[in-house]
């Protein structure tokens, strides 16, 4: 068992933390070493709180991958929340899964029916397996929802996941977004999802999926394709890809190929929780081509700039007013 740095823990749940703390804290959160340690002194620092609750097993919250959630009521659920939002943000990198269940609807009979949410906090990824067995990733910054009876096997995704689908013949597994839906039975697949950006992209891995647009017009996928779906116009694209390039991220690569600058600093951006921008212009030709895998920004920064004529600029997070810190900021610079 790994012996946990108990100062170190009791600072970043005051919220009262260095980036050295946080990195600490990281680190010990994705060691499953530590997690049996974690939870009595996360259980200690519960029964501190002055709940009128009874205790909460907190084992789902470092173990939640599989586990299911009672309904609880609201004040509940939102007390947890308020304690334990910090150390959510830690855990879901990635070991563990925030599920917020709610009521809908306004009669006896749906008020028995429940959604669960699966969020991914920015910086993480969760992994989650839904009642049917289908089992998959979630990328920081999305969110997964369904009814928790899962009669109809249908998910609405907003951001990024990894689906790898329990085959049932009877009752088709759909993937729905903001204009478009997933029809599969079984498959593995990367779907993009995002109902603030201006397209929707899809990549099979095996087996065959039916993306149809909500102007009803219907693509079949084969594996190893592409789909790219402009929203504005529209329009459909396929085109063949390697597969591992899109569905890296669920074994912790970072795989950059044939990216030009401003595509490198978005998806750094993305994959940190951090804001990277950029200074100056950049040629559009010029291509990164480079796979990380655990490594810190610090250091693939730095590999970068060892094999591409760029400069970087690092401004460290700075400590707020509440007493938490904000986003580490990059500033990108091609050399000319």
């Amino acid at each position: 068992m790994t012996k946990i740095d108990e100062n170190r823990l009791k600072r970043f749940l005051s919220g009262h933390f260095t980036a050295q703390d946080e990195r600490y804290m990281i680190e010990q959160f994705n060691d499953k070493d530590s997690l049996s340690e974690l939870k009595k002194h996360l259980k200690e620092d519960w029964k501190k709180g002055e709940f009128d609750q009874p205790d909460k097993d907190l084992g789902h919250v470092l173990e939640a991958i599989h586990n299911k959630i009672e309904t609880q009521p609201k004040n509940r659920i939102l007390g947890l929340y308020k304690v334990y939002s910090r150390i959510a943000a830690v855990l879901l990198l990635p070991l563990a899964i925030l599920f917020l269940l709610k009521n809908v609807g306004g009669n006896t009979q749906q008020s028995e029916q429940t959604i669960t949410s699966i969020h991914a906090m920015h910086g993480s990824k969760v992994q989650f397996t839904l009642p049917d067995g289908t089992a998959g990733w979630l990328k920081g910054g999305s969110e997964l929802t369904y009814q928790t009876a899962f009669e109809t096997r249908n998910v609405q995704l907003k951001g990024e996941a990894f689906f790898d689908v329990t085959h049932d013949e009877k009752r088709p597994f759909q993937v729905i977004g903001s204009e478009s839906r997933i029809v599969v039975l079984g498959t593995r697949f990367n779907a993009h999802m995002w109902p603030e950006r201006s397209t929707t992209e899809v990549v099979l891995e095996s087996g065959k999926v039916k993306f149809v647009a909500n102007n009803n017009e219907a693509t079949i996928l084969k594996p190893g394709q592409r789909l790219i779906y402009q929203k504005q116009i529209q329009k459909a694209y396929v085109d063949r890809v390697k597969t591992e390039e899109h569905t890296g991220w669920v074994d912790g690569v970072l795989i950059i190929r044939g990216d030009n600058l401003k595509q490198v600093a978005d998806k750094l951006s993305d994959w940190y929780n951090i804001d990277v921008m950029l200074d100056g212009t950049y040629p559009l030709d010029y291509k990164f081509r480079a796979t990380f895998r655990d490594e810190s920004v610090e250091e693939v920064l730095r590999l970068m700039k060892l094999t591409a004529p760029i400069n970087y600029t690092i401004h460290h997070p700075k400590k707020l007013d509440d007493g938490t810190y904000g986003k580490m900021k990059v500033v990108l610079k091609m050399n000319k």
